[in-house]
């Protein structure tokens, strides 16, 4: 079943304003740079330009909105201030990490487009995404992709919930062509719960940015080249020592 026919009713939520600028590692809620089109910063990247879009699903009436839905408990976040920004804590490197109480119940769905641009001080090579959502209860998708300023894909990622299924469980990683320094991400966030499913559920989604690995013989060259100096300066300085 493609999730996206099942999508009915949409809601946005974008403000721009100016203003805030976090400090590294420093928590924000995802409402308040969007509102005050502030940016959020770990190590040497730089997050900017958020935004957040919703559709919700109810699979018995579709004529409900999100708003009705979010009320009686069905879905949530309905709310960029509901959603959290930190640093990324998993391993891969630095990064940025939402967390939410991100649930559908059986027989409700809601769809999340999450964007931002992210630049670095220093070349990125490859991204890399996890979520911590209930393995095999409802159905949890998330689909991101990164493309360049000019909208070319970098790289895409997939992942779901489901073991056994046409995804990676949980976590996917990609390595770009070329190294680059600004770029822009696109995260399609699911959570679909047919009747009998189970609830569809997450709490933390990271995604981290790994730099080029310099090859071994560059490592030795490097090595070589700094003992070469230090060798030469000991020379220079016995030389003066002996006038």
């Amino acid at each position: 079943m493609n999730r996206l026919s099942l999508i009915a009713i949409a809601c946005a939520a974008s403000t721009t304003a100016l203003g805030l600028l976090t400090s590294p590692a420093q928590a924000v809620s995802l409402g308040e740079l969007i509102e005050s089109n502030g940016t959020f910063t770990d190590e040497h990247l730089t997050f900017s330009n958020f935004n957040v879009q919703y559709a919700c699903l109810d699979f018995s009436n579709p004529n409900a909105t999100c708003e009705d839905l979010y009320e009686a408990g069905h879905v949530r976040p309905l709310s960029a201030f509901q959603i959290g920004v930190g640093p990324a804590t998993t391993p891969h490197g630095p990064g940025i990490r939402f967390n939410d109480f991100f649930r559908a119940e059986e027989g409700y769905g809601i769809d999340i487009a999450l964007s931002y641009d992210v630049t670095s001080t220093k070349p990125i090579d490859g991204i890399h995404l996890s979520f911590d959502a209930v393995v095999d209860s409802g159905q949890v998708e998330i689909i991101e992709t990164a493309s360049d300023m000019s909208g070319n894909v970098l790289g895409q990622l997939f992942a779901d919930n489901i073991t056994g299924g046409a995804f990676p469980d949980l976590a996917d990683s990609d390595t770009f062509d070329q190294p680059v320094y600004e770029f822009q991400i696109l995260k399609n966030i699911n959570l679909t719960s047919e009747i009998g499913t189970g609830l569809s559920n997450m709490t933390t989604i990271d995604q981290e940015y790994t730099t080029p690995v310099p090859e071994p013989l560059t490592i030795l060259g490097s090595a070589a080249a700094l003992g070469f100096g230090v060798a030469f300066k000991k020379e220079q300085s016995r030389k003066k020592s002996q006038k």
